[in-house]
């Protein structure tokens, strides 16, 4: 039986700033995760022999922010990493048919990589929901945090410090996996486990420390489900998860086997609709979002854990090109694929692409990719970068200019008609 699905739109949230979160995954995920709900775990990205992560955990996006930052980093990845990292199973469907000559230690041209993030995104779906944050007696300080860090580096065990060996256990299980990580996957595992456990005994050792600078917890009848001051099991650090808010997670509790970020279970969950009524999928929510974007939000997407260019609007102007090349019959179909990953087997439906390979034939596309490349090296090392509501403003301003321009092109073109038809007579 199908699930329930909920849909709601931006405007059924009384905030998209704080106490509210997202998180994106495959159409082919949606229903199951509307049964399931969101569930902790050590995903693949944070898994096996270079993966750090201990504890499992619930990655989402946090407020607004949050989730225009960790799109806007998919868009700079799609074209700074290199085509080998991107040909993994789940995305390799995505990657534009003229990049499948290239070498793996190559990269896709900036406008085949907003290709690549067309597709992907118009194949993902966003869940969004309620996530309170923890109430404490008291906050705590930079200096303080800082303090409670400094202190993880005199941690020992039999007089070797934890943070040392940690360290060393990360070069081993990276050396094991690059020589041979088939062959010597047991130890790369015995390793893996020995990290794990450092890391979970300096959170044990440190936790009372985080308790008794912010004292008791306020709200804990209300289950908040995020958590401003949190460990980060891969880093062996405390640090302010509203600084990263593009790529952080629920809140970590005790659960029955250890540690775990909390669940979110389908009750909480509704999935983004434009309208209420129909499934959007991540082009619409792009477009739905940055319409939110007020000349007040100070938010910036160049944070020091996340260095891009802002190119959300760059973006969605290609987008829109596309879906003009779409109405003049331009696309071309790329059939239904079926991929494995894992024991799973996952369709991937028939849609229509862009040709990459001849961008000519798509008129004005050829002079947007120079004008993208060209806004791109002029922006990349400046130390000063407007605010995404600073952002918004010049681009309601280009719309408006734009839109004054062609009414006067229009007003001049009937006075000349009339005055033709006055000369007429």
């Amino acid at each position: 039986m199908s699930a329930d699905i909920k849909l709601a739109s931006l405007d059924d949230f009384k905030s998209l700033r704080k106490d509210i979160g997202f998180h994106f995954t495959s159409q082919s995920n949606v229903e199951s995760i509307m049964s399931e709900g969101l569930r902790p775990v050590i995903g693949d990205n944070a898994s096996g022999g270079l993966g750090q992560s201990a504890i499992p955990k619930t990655y989402i996006s946090y407020g607004l922010e949050g989730v225009l930052q960790l799109y806007n980093r998919l868009i700079s990845v799609a074209f700074q990493a290199r085509v080998g990292d991107l040909n993994g199973i789940s995305h390799k469907p995505f990657i534009p048919d003229s990049a499948k000559d290239k070498d793996s230690d190559e990269h896709l041209s900036m406008i085949e990589g907003f290709e690549f993030v067309r597709q992907y995104m118009e194949d993902n779906k966003y869940f969004i929901f309620d996530a309170p944050m923890t109430q404490y007696e008291r906050s705590i300080s930079d200096d303080e945090l800082d303090e409670i860090n400094s202190s993880i580096k005199g941690f020992d065990e039999d007089g070797v410090k934890f943070c040392s060996k940690f360290e060393q256990l990360n070069d081993r299980i990276g050396e094991l996996t690059r020589s041979d990580a088939q062959g010597n996957r047991d130890e790369i595992l015995r390793l893996v486990d020995e990290r794990n456990r450092i890391s979970l005994l300096v959170r044990e050792k440190s936790l009372s420390a985080i308790d008794s600078k912010r004292g008791q917890l306020l709200n804990e009848s209300q289950n908040p489900i995020m958590e401003e001051i949190e460990y980060n099991d891969e880093r062996l650090k405390w640090i302010n998860q509203v600084e990263n808010p593009h790529n952080t997670h629920t809140r970590i509790i005790n659960g029955e086997v250890g540690p775990e970020g909390v669940r979110l279970t389908p009750d909480m969950l509704r999935l983004f609709s434009l309208d209420g009524q129909t499934q959007g999928n991540g082009l619409d929510f792009l477009q739905a979002m940055l319409g939110k974007v007020t000349p007040e939000d100070q938010i910036y997407l160049d944070k020091p854990a996340c260095h891009d260019v802002n190119l959300l609007y760059k973006f969605l102007d290609y987008v829109h090109m596309v879906e003009q090349y779409k109405q003049a019959g331009l696309l071309s179909i790329k059939p239904e694929e079926t991929i494995q990953i894992g024991d799973r087997r996952r369709i991937v439906p028939a849609r229509l692409v862009m040709d990459m390979s001849d961008i000519d034939k798509y008129p004005g596309l050829a002079e947007f990719s120079k004008n993208l490349e060209q806004y791109y090296e002029a922006n990349r090392y400046k130390k000063k970068t407007m605010s995404l509501g600073e952002e918004s403003l010049e681009k309601n301003k280009d719309t408006k200019r734009k839109k004054d321009v062609e009414s006067q092109m229009t007003k001049d073109e009937k006075a000349l008609e009339a005055t033709q038809d006055k000369l007429k007579v």
